[in-house]
């Protein structure tokens, strides 16, 4: 793990004085909150004088956004991989994340297209349910992979409509819920290898294999 992040920094490094490359760019995914006395604050504008609108603990891990230099110092637009604020904070206390499988994941995350599109890596069954009194059954799924633990599983409810359930380093953070079937709130946990999924009343469980493969 700690070789390619290693590697990522000195392939920065090497490219000049210029910010962090966003994913677009080929740059990392996602960055981590170094170790670090305290907390991180997140500012409203790249500014040391900006407000701070919420802090991060060592090993937080937010999506990059693209960085910029403001003056001498570089500064990482961010935000929670399950949402929250978004704003910025100073690259120097940011590493690329790394995924499940020892990787920086890096580039953009085609998953979400992907997956809309029907081209899935792997096809199948997994737990399910639509309703809190509704014992578990079984629904099919297919699943894109974009590397690095991110992927979008969607899921074909037993009346036909689909549920896509998007995972961003190996952990599920977030669903497509639309008005139609009211926001439906999102709520994840693990037990050992399996994610407990639930979207508003509708329950899934979803194996770490079917996300990273293997």
């Amino acid at each position: 793990m700690i070789r390619h992040v290693l590697a990522f920094a000195a392939a920065v490094a090497a490219a000049g004085p210029a910010p962090p490359p966003a994913p677009d760019a080929g740059g990392p995914r996602a960055w981590q909150v170094r170790e670090l006395e305290g907390t991180l604050a997140l500012r409203e504008e790249p500014a040391r004088n900006a407000r701070a609108v919420a802090r991060y603990a060592p090993g937080a891990v937010l999506s990059n956004l693209g960085c910029q230099f403001v003056g001498s110092e570089a500064w990482c637009d961010v935000q929670e991989l399950a949402g929250g604020p978004r704003g910025y904070v100073s690259a120097r206390y940011l590493e690329p994340a790394v995924g499940p499988d020892g990787t920086v994941p890096t580039g953009p995350d085609d998953s979400p297209l992907r997956a809309s599109e029907g081209r899935f890596d792997a096809t199948g069954q997994v737990p399910c349910a639509q309703s809190p009194a509704q014992p578990t059954g079984s629904c099919p799924f297919g699943v894109a992979r974009a590397g690095g633990g991110y992927a979008t599983v969607e899921i074909t409810k037993p009346d036909g409509r689909t549920r896509a359930i998007f995972f961003a380093l190996g952990r599920p953070v977030g669903a497509d819920s639309s008005q139609a079937d009211g926001y439906g709130e999102f709520r994840a946990s693990r037990v050992e290898d399996l994610h407990r999924v639930e979207v508003g009343n509708e329950r899934y469980e979803i194996p770490d294999a079917v996300v990273n493969g293997g």
